[in-house]
């Protein structure tokens, strides 16, 4: 019984090593933008937002885009791309969730929006697979 709790607390604890792992993995490179909407169903109504309408956006406002991560600038700061444009996003690790993504890997990215014009970016939230 004492080797039994034993073994249960080191695999609860080796849990947390795992949960830090994910990101971005540079190296690839994304599909080309008028490849983007091969394959995409639904109404247009119900479409993500473009990336050219987070530079208008207002502040704060709460938005979902589909693309790509390109590459690490710096720190927690990556520039993501979709059919219309780029814009930065800040992704802190944990929004990763313990999943690695590339360049050619599409991302769906919830978060708020800061920033005006070419100074615009997104704090990011969530990151999923589409």
């Amino acid at each position: 019984m004492h080797k039994a709790a034993w073994v249960a607390l080191m695999l609860s604890l080796s849990f947390g090593a795992h949960a830090e792992k994910g990101g971005f993995e540079p190296g690839k490179t994304p599909p080309s933008q008028n490849k983007e909407d091969a394959g995409y169903k639904g109404s247009e109504d119900t479409a993500e937002t473009p990336v050219t309408l987070i530079k208008d956006f207002r502040q704060g406002g709460y938005v979902t885009l589909e693309g790509y991560i390109t590459h690490k600038i710096k720190g927690d700061t990556y520039q993501f791309r979709d059919s219309s444009g780029t814009v930065n996003i800040d992704a802190p690790l944990t929004t990763f969730k313990g999943k690695t993504f590339n360049a050619e890997d599409k991302v769906r990215v919830s978060g708020k929006v800061f920033g005006k014009g070419e100074n615009a970016h997104l704090k990011v939230s969530r990151i999923d697979e589409p």
